[in-house]
């Protein structure tokens, strides 16, 4: 049965009368509902609060605690969306730089599948990217860089489409050039395997993605895992099987990969971040305590050793 539309004030009813939730002022709980929606807050970030028996709020629940939990989240995708953005403009640098040291400047050399991975399986995926790549420098109009360079040098060079693709689009470039130019970029990246290089720009791309669009992001979870690690062993994460139960598809898992792709100190400035926002947290919400919040997240209580360890 589909939900009826109802007023921000009925919004504010229904979750006093009917799910138990304490609104201490209807006025913050209207405004916020006008800035977020309902859906975007309440059914984002009521998960934690919620009864599993009972399916109504847990004692002494606030409106407020499900707007600094959104806030908390907030803040998650801004520090993790900046230290994806390094990755990304790394990768494409490292990218165009290899690339154009090989074969030159002219597009006609990356719309060519020669210079591509000669592996069978990666023919059909080679032949979909160099066609998106032709449309992106003889078509595209969005770019007034592109533009330019079609229009007075006939050219648009490697490091200028880069520069309009996705992290996807760029991650997928990596994934099918031949096997030796991956492995000069992987070591731009602290000499990572290709193939987990592969994966962890797969992760990297979905969790980019869910920032980008202000989706809820810490406890977020895909269908695909990042490599297992030496970290994972040193923090002795707990298997279920043969799979460690965190850091392999959860928020944890960037933050693995953050410490793999990321240079060291770049990695401990983000480090240093993250702790300020789960402080900070901490002495907003007395409802949801961050060990709780851990769980949701798939960081290990012992996380914040993940800079005591050799990556490799």
């Amino acid at each position: 049965m589909n939900k009826p539309f109802i007023t921000y004030t009925a919004q504010v009813e229904k979750l006093t009368n009917e799910k138990h939730l304490i609104v201490t002022d209807s006025n913050f709980a209207i405004t916020s509902l006008k800035n977020i929606s309902y859906f975007g807050l309440i059914g984002g970030y009521k998960h934690p609060f919620i009864d599993v028996q009972t399916h109504k709020y847990m004692n002494n629940t606030t409106f407020e605690d499900i707007v600094a939990l959104y806030e908390f989240d907030e803040e998650l995708r801004g520090l993790f969306f900046k230290y994806l953005c390094h990755i990304e403009i790394k990768l494409r640098s490292s990218i165009s730089y290899y690339f154009c040291q090989k074969h030159g400047e002219r597009q006609d050399e990356y719309l060519n599948p020669a210079n591509y991975s000669t592996a069978p399986k990666n023919k059909r995926g080679i032949i979909k990217l160099i066609k998106l790549l032709d449309n992106v420098a003889n078509k595209n109009k969005d770019h007034k860089y592109l533009v330019y360079q079609r229009n007075k040098y006939h050219n648009v060079p490697l490091w200028v489409i880069l520069n309009a693709l996705t992290f996807g689009q760029i991650s997928k470039i990596f994934e099918f050039l031949p096997q030796k130019m991956q492995g000069l970029i992987c070591q731009d990246f602290g000499n990572i395997k290709k193939n987990e290089m592969i994966k962890y720009l797969k992760v990297l791309t979905l969790y980019r993605n869910v920032c980008a669009h202000n989706d809820r992001l810490f406890s977020y979870h895909i269908s695909i895992d990042i490599p297992d690690t030496l970290i994972h062993k040193k923090l002795n994460i707990p298997k279920k099987g043969s799979k460690y139960i965190y850091g392999k598809n959860d928020l944890f898992c960037v933050v693995i990969s953050f410490r793999y792709l990321l240079p060291q100190n770049d990695f401990l400035i983000f480090k240093k971040q993250l702790l300020h926002i789960f402080n900070q947290y901490e002495k907003k919400n007395s409802n949801l305590k961050l060990n709780k919040l851990y769980e949701y997240m798939g960081f290990p209580s012992n996380w914040k050793h993940i800079t005591k360890f050799r990556k490799i």
